[in-house]
């Protein structure tokens, strides 16, 4: 990686955290509101969405975004992409995974 590459990969990562920094405190409104209905659905049959349901349920915007981070980097990869999910947590995987 030459130096500007690595640079543009820091630039990146602080804009990143300049823009969860500003999301931690805003309500987060209807947003992730249909994830969540399809979560706690999945959670009563897999446990493994229980905490994918707690992180969605808070009000914080910032809390919501960093749970639904947290859930699908606890997944290896190939079970990632081929796990079976309802369409907005479906939509939330494929945006995580073309963020990789």
């Amino acid at each position: 990686m030459s130096t500007d590459d690595l640079q543009e990969s820091w630039d990146r990562l602080a804009a990143m955290e300049n823009l969860a920094d500003s999301l931690a405190d805003r309500d987060g409104g209807e947003l992730f509101r249909g994830d969540l209905k399809e979560a706690r659905l999945l959670a009563a049959a897999d446990p493994r969405f229980a905490e994918l349901v707690s992180g969605l349920d808070t009000s914080s915007l910032g809390k919501r975004m960093a749970a639904v981070n947290r859930f699908f980097k606890g997944f290896d990869p190939v079970e990632l992409a081929s796990l079976e999910l309802p369409v907005h947590l479906g939509q939330l995987r494929a945006i995580f995974l073309s963020s990789r």
